[in-house]
């Protein structure tokens, strides 16, 4: 369940939903345009792969440490999160599909 199943679907908050669909649409657009460039390769070679493998590691490292920081570990995992997401395109969109999913459901 999420926030609006909890609130009436007023008229202003369906052209909110509108407007968040419209949004989704062009993201995932540029995505999968940006996914077939060449630059986009090196970007996410280069960059992006790196990134990930440098947080991968320092997770590993915190979890295995006698006294674990919490607060690092949560910071590791939103950075974690938000460089898988650059590293993994087609799981990024496929997450896209299920939010305007769940749009297109409320506006029935």
């Amino acid at each position: 369940m999420d926030d609006f199943d909890k609130i009436e679907l007023t008229d202003e908050i369906k052209v909110k939903l509108r407007e968040k669909q419209a949004e989704i649409v062009r993201i995932m657009e540029a995505l999968d345009g940006l996914e077939k460039t060449k630059d986009w390769k090196v970007l996410k070679e280069l960059l992006f792969a790196p990134s990930l493998e440098a947080i991968e590691r320092q997770m590993r490292n915190e979890v295995l440490a006698p006294k674990i920081d919490i607060e690092k570990l949560y910071r590791l995992q939103g950075e974690w999160a938000w460089a898988r997401q650059y590293t993994d395109l087609p799981a990024f969109i496929k997450t896209l599909k299920t939010q305007l999913e769940g749009i297109k459901n409320k506006l029935k």
